[in-house]
C-alpha cells in the first residue's frame, strides 16, 4: 500500500466517524430533552429506568465512537511507520503523523479504546444523564 492509499482509507474512516459524531449529538440532545420532559410529566420508576437505559446506550455508543477516532489516528501512524520500516521513502508529513499519533509497528496492533479525555467527557455527560433522571430539584421559593 502506498502513502496516499492509506491517507485515502484514513480520510473515508474520518468522514464516517463525523456522520457517527453527528448521531451521537443528535441522540444526546434527543436524551437531555426526554429528561426535561420527564421532569416535567413527573414520570413514573419504569419511565425513568428506561430512559436511563437509553441514555446508557448513548454513552456507550459516544464511547465507541471515540475509540474509532484514536484507532483510526493510530492506524495512520501504524501504517505509515510500516512503510517506512520496509524502506520505502515517506513524507515529512508522514513522518510527522508518525510522530504526532506515536504508534509503530514495534507497539503493534492498533488497540480500540477511547483516550481519556474522551472518557472523561463522556463521564460528565453521564452524570448530566443519571442527575437529570434521577436526582431531586432542590426546593424552590
Amino acid at each position: 500500500m502506498k502513502e496516499f492509499e492509506i491517507y485515502h482509507l484514513a480520510n473515508l474512516n474520518f468522514i464516517n466517524n463525523a456522520i457517527y459524531l453527528l448521531c451521537v449529538i443528535v441522540m444526546t440532545i434527543l436524551a437531555f430533552y426526554l429528561i426535561r420532559r420527564s421532569r416535567e410529566i413527573n414520570a413514573p420508576t419504569y419511565g425513568k429506568a428506561v430512559l436511563t437505559l437509553f441514555c446508557t446506550c448513548i454513552i456507550f455508543f459516544g464511547l465507541q465512537v471515540s475509540s474509532f477516532l484514536v484507532q483510526a489516528q493510530k492506524g495512520i501512524s501504524y501504517q505509515l511507520s510500516e512503510l517506512k520500516l520496509k524502506g520505502v521513502e515517506i513524507s515529512s508529513s508522514a513522518e510527522a503523523a508518525i510522530s504526532q499519533f506515536g504508534h509503530t509497528v514495534d507497539m503493534g496492533p492498533v488497540p480500540f479504546a477511547p483516550d481519556i479525555p474522551s472518557i472523561i467527557i463522556w463521564a460528565a455527560i453521564a452524570f448530566m444523564f443519571v442527575g437529570g433522571i434521577w436526582f431531586k430539584y432542590p426546593d424552590q421559593k
